[in-house]
This record gives structure tokens, C-alpha cells and sequence, in this order.
């Protein structure tokens, strides 16, 4: 890779069934501050889910950012066209993490929402080099690119994941949580 990557998953968020509108909770708000640290990275780049409570991680954190693009790319995997109960919810994803080329009804699969990430990295390695560039987004989609590259995060260490969480993927390819352990 040409560039280096701070993949962000968005602060804590409200439940709602409009999933596009959903807004970072009182505590998502409060966990901004913890992003502050991000300054240090001398970011060149800001590219978000047009998901309100990802670019509001960003736009409403200390983070120092002149521009956030957004990308339909980053949004949320989608997991199904149907209801999924919360008490299903777990099974649900840990399925797909188990086969990631099935999808549940009217749904992603881990394989599409991977190949749709792909290629955003694809146009950002294309358009730019030696370039730090955060991409602010969900925990199933960030999940899904960090196994990619490493595929000891599976659905275990997904689980694991804050809100909000930073990792780092370097040129190398290797992958490093960023977030201070002091926030877990």
C-alpha cells in the first residue's frame, strides 16, 4: 500500500430503526475527547459513512480536519431486510463471520461489504501516496477490512471493539488497535 489508515468506528449511538439518522448517544458525545490523540497523526485526509453517527464522531470530536468527504462505501453492512430480534442478533453475525459468502435475507455478506470497502481503498491507493487518510465508519464493516488483513481478528476480537475504536493500517499492511487502553 502507498498509504497509511486510521479506521475509525463511530462513538456510541442511540437505538433507532432508522439506521441512516441514528445520532451518537450523550455517552457517544461524552467519548469524544478520547479521539483527541488522532491530532498527533497529521491526518491529510477525512472520508466518513454518510451514517449520521459516523461523520458525527468526526465532525463533533477535537479532531482538527479540514474537509470530511463522504463515501456511501463506508456505510454499515447491511444484514438483512428483515427484523432481526437482539436475541438473534449475535447468531446472526457470528454466521456470517463463520460464511462469509452467505448473507441472510435481503442482506450483505461479509465477502460483498469487503469487496465494497476494497474498493474504496482501491481509488484512495489509485488517487493518493504517502498520504495518512481515517476513514470514520461502523464496527461490522472496520471488522470485516481488519480480518482482511489480519485474520486473527475474527468475530471474537470484534466483539471487543469500542465506541468508539481506532486502528492503524500501515503500509505494510499490518494492522494495530491505536485507541488508549484507558478508555476500554
Amino acid at each position: 500500500m502507498k498509504n497509511t489508515y486510521i479506521l475509525l468506528r463511530h462513538a456510541h449511538s442511540r437505538f433507532s430503526s432508522d439506521d441512516f439518522n441514528r445520532t451518537l448517544s450523550e455517552k457517544g458525545f461524552s467519548s469524544l475527547d478520547q479521539l483527541e490523540f488522532l491530532n498527533s497523526f497529521n491526518i491529510d485526509y477525512y472520508f466518513s459513512s454518510p451514517y449520521k453517527r459516523a461523520f458525527e464522531t468526526v465532525n463533533s470530536s477535537p479532531i482538527q480536519f479540514d474537509k470530511i468527504v463522504l463515501d456511501n462505501r463506508l456505510r454499515e453492512r447491511k444484514l438483512s431486510s428483515t427484523f432481526i430480534k437482539d436475541s438473534e442478533f449475535e447468531d446472526s453475525i457470528k454466521y456470517l463471520w463463520q460464511n462469509p459468502d452467505k448473507s441472510l435475507i435481503g442482506g450483505e455478506s461479509n465477502r460483498e461489504a469487503l469487496n465494497r470497502i476494497l474498493d474504496l481503498f482501491a481509488d484512495l491507493e489509485e488517487r493518493y501516496s504517502d498520504k495518512t487518510i481515517l476513514l470514520s465508519s461502523h464496527g461490522n464493516l472496520l471488522g470485516i477490512l481488519i480480518n482482511h488483513f489480519d485474520s486473527s481478528f475474527d468475530h471474537k476480537k470484534w466483539e471487543q471493539m469500542t465506541f468508539p475504536d481506532c486502528f492503524l493500517v500501515d503500509k505494510d499492511e499490518s494492522v494495530k488497535r491505536i485507541m488508549p487502553d484507558t478508555f476500554r
